[in-house]
């Protein structure tokens, strides 16, 4: 009884494992994890699969793989019988430790995993957010990456009209006829939605990616603008205690390569009540300072609205 009840437990783990593949995949969770599908969404399920199917084929066989371990000869005389009773009472004791060794393992094994996988917030903690958030008081480094370039390449409908003034232009280069000029208002009306009350919907990495394009700088200074996003305290230049940070998380790949991006908002009066980590609609207009060599886009708000949290958002805009 006690090898079938190993194997039923070796069975259990196989299964709970299997069945938390199973769980992800079916739910959407690893996409969570990950800036798109691929491959290893498959994977998972496959192996969720395999593991269960192990399960059932060992848990189906452990009846056929118990036998009896001892070889009771009648034949033997009174002090052989002796003997083997001594050694079945022994290998009893040794068996009940197995057993009790192994429900030990299995249960240190799988309930550290059961409990994380119902109750993962699938989200990072705001201690994460704040160790870190060391590189908040500095601007673009580097490129600004294409998902959150507002000076984006020029669209099929632009492409057709370039098309003909190439024909037509041929004495001029190919920059002026393309119509590759100066960043306007009109660009960035084409790439940005308004509302209703005429702000644009900028969502908080675009606007902290404009530090670095002095040109994008000059059309977006002083326009109102929505965004959304998380908001923590301001802990950079913030002497009045008028400011605060609302923050995006930005994922090149997965989320080992996570990061958030946030920017400065800052109030005419005293900062609104609000929930550190909560997300929040802030309108206002666009501005931006001098911090040591880096240009910061500050947001001068004049409403902070709670909102709800956008679906599949735990880990962050994906490029």
């Amino acid at each position: 009884m006690s090898q079938r009840f190993i194997i039923i437990l070796q069975s259990t783990v196989l299964f709970v494992f299997g069945a938390i593949f199973i769980w992800f995949y079916i739910y959407g969770r690893i996409g969570k994890y990950l800036t798109s599908a691929g491959s290893f969404q498959t994977q998972a399920l496959l192996a969720g699969l395999f593991l269960c199917v192990i399960s059932a084929f060992l848990l189906l066989t452990s009846s056929k793989s118990v036998s009896c371990s001892h070889d009771h000869d009648h034949d033997h005389d009174h002090d052989h019988d002796h003997d083997h009773d001594h050694d079945h009472d022994h290998d009893h004791d040794h068996s009940e430790i197995t057993v009790g060794g192994m429900l030990l393992t299995s249960m240190i094994v799988l309930v550290p995993v059961i409990i994380s996988a119902l109750y993962t917030p699938d989200a990072y903690s705001q201690h994460w957010v704040r160790n870190n958030s060391s590189g908040w008081d500095k601007g673009v480094i580097g490129e600004t990456p294409e998902a959150f370039n507002l000076k984006k390449q020029v669209n099929d409908k632009q492409s057709t009209k370039i098309e003909g003034e190439l024909n037509e232009a041929k004495s001029n280069s190919v920059a002026d006829a393309a119509g590759w000029g100066p960043y306007t208002i009109d660009d960035l009306k084409q790439q940005v939605d308004q509302n209703k009350d005429g702000e644009f919907l900028m969502d908080v990495i675009s606007i902290f990616y404009t530090g670095g394009d002095e040109e994008v700088q000059g059309v977006v200074k002083g326009l109102p603008v929505e965004t959304m996003g998380q908001v923590m305290p301001e802990t950079n230049r913030n002497s009045e205690g008028k400011r605060i940070r609302i923050f995006r998380l930005m994922m090149n790949c997965c989320i080992a390569d996570a990061r958030p991006v946030s920017i400065p908002v800052e109030f005419s009066e005293d900062v609104p009540g609000y929930k550190e980590m909560g997300w929040y609609k802030i309108h206002g207009f666009m501005d931006y300072e001098k911090w040591d060599e880096f240009t910061i886009p500050v947001l001068k708000a004049n409403k902070m609205i709670p909102t709800e949290e956008p679906p599949q958002s735990a880990f962050g805009q994906r490029q």
